[in-house]
């Protein structure tokens, strides 16, 4: 998928395993790319939609998937990998995460709904990236 100069790309969309945003960054980074930064609302529905139709849920009605960018629970912001600031919104219900004991909680993943459920639990949240979540690997290169 093709989204202004961005290649959008799944290694394999039928498959959700268990890893910490650094295997999944390295599988990106090793085959050309790197996991997707979400830079406005606009790449945020379209990355989001693309996900929805794109992944094969099977008997699981939601996915997740590591974002490449980060985001600091004391000065409440989120840095793309480039170090450019990156999307604040979109969140998961009751996240961004923050407060007492949730500095470590840094890495960024998306929740999303298969397109058969009406969950409105969906969205970004953080995780600390010690985290190992079941995730399928969105990674982007740049269009060259």
């Amino acid at each position: 998928m093709v989204y202004q100069n961005l290649i959008l790309w799944f290694p394999d969309a039928a498959d959700s395993r268990g890893m910490n945003p650094n295997p999944a960054s390295k599988y990106c980074i090793d085959n050309g790319g790197r996991l997707v930064d979400i830079v406005d609302k606009a790449m945020y529905d379209v990355v989001y939609n693309y996900c929805r139709q794109t992944i094969v849920f099977g008997s699981h009605i939601a996915a997740t998937i590591w974002l490449g960018s980060s985001y600091n629970p004391t000065t409440d912001t989120v840095t793309q990998s480039n170090g450019k600031p990156g999307y604040h919104g979109d969140w998961f219900p009751g996240a961004p995460y923050r407060g007492d004991g949730l500095e470590t909680n840094t890495r960024l993943v998306l929740h999303i709904q298969s397109p058969s459920s009406t969950s409105t639990n969906h969205g970004m949240f953080n995780l600390p990236p010690t985290t190992a979540t079941a995730v399928t690997q969105l990674c982007s290169t740049n269009l060259m």
